[in-house]
């Protein structure tokens, strides 16, 4: 119940912090501020680090995987809500995406954060795998971990031929544009303090002879990059209603 708490908090304060965001913005220019982005993913860094480690004691974690998990999401969250939208409308300048189907920018939205978070689901529940402390069906098993990757490749270059190329674009503007460095760099810090919080409460796990404290703590995390995974799409949808992307319908 505590754990439930804390997800629902985050939920709850994170919307508000992205409303006051796109309140104070400047909605002049023909772009979006970086400022506007920079605040979101320090705003929600907050709230991830404090939400989840709340969340991850709760569930049975000692205060050091706790820490460093929220500390992990927070890593995320700068990433997600600064780096990476900056990064998109930085390529969109000069790279319409392709839209086959013809599709809005809220659409577009919605599909990058489906494949965008298959990704991230992904590499979660890989981490959770490699330090789990019993096997399968007591612990994850890395079947799912690689089923979710390539389902996330598949719907990128599936969606890119059939509706629109927002997806696999929207990648690689995060991974070749001005702001790549940066954004490996956050993921690199998110998945080591992941990796960090998955080993400290494989080893409480061990300690106790329960694995579902283990398995519980990783239900956390993927119920928080959820959360986090809503208020993206969120804050995105107000910024495209300002800013739709640049698109084209290929002939």
């Amino acid at each position: 119940m505590g754990s439930m708490l804390w997800i629902a908090v985050a939920g709850v304060v994170g919307l508000l912090a992205i409303t006051v965001v796109l309140h104070i913005q400047d909605r002049t220019g023909t772009v979006p501020p970086t400022s506007t982005f920079a605040a979101a993913g320090i705003a929600i860094s907050v709230v991830a680090i404090v939400t989840v480690a709340l969340a991850a004691h709760a569930a049975g974690t000692t205060w050091r995987a706790a820490i460093a998990l929220g500390g992990g999401f927070a890593a995320i969250a700068i990433a997600k809500f600064g780096m990476g939208p900056t990064a998109l409308y930085q390529g969109n300048r000069v790279h319409p995406i392709q839209n086959v189907g013809g599709l809005t920018s809220g659409t577009m939205v919605v599909l990058i954060a489906g494949v965008v978070g298959a990704l991230y689901l992904a590499a979660i529940w890989l981490l959770a795998v490699v330090f789990r402390p019993a096997r399968p069906p007591d612990a994850p098993s890395g079947k799912t971990a690689i089923g979710l990757a390539a389902f996330a490749v598949a719907a990128a270059i599936g969606t890119s031929v059939v509706f629109s190329s927002a997806a696999s674009q929207y990648i690689d503007f995060a991974t070749t544009g001005l702001e790549a460095g940066g954004i490996a760099l956050a993921l690199f810090v998110a998945a080591g303090l992941v990796a960090v919080a998955f080993h400290g409460t494989a080893l409480r796990s061990k300690t106790l002879g329960q694995a579902s404290v283990y398995v519980t703590v990783l239900w956390v995390a993927i119920a928080f990059l959820l959360v986090f995974q809503v208020l993206w799409i969120v804050f995105l949808l107000a910024i495209v209603a300002i800013w739709p992307f640049r698109s084209v319908t290929p002939k």
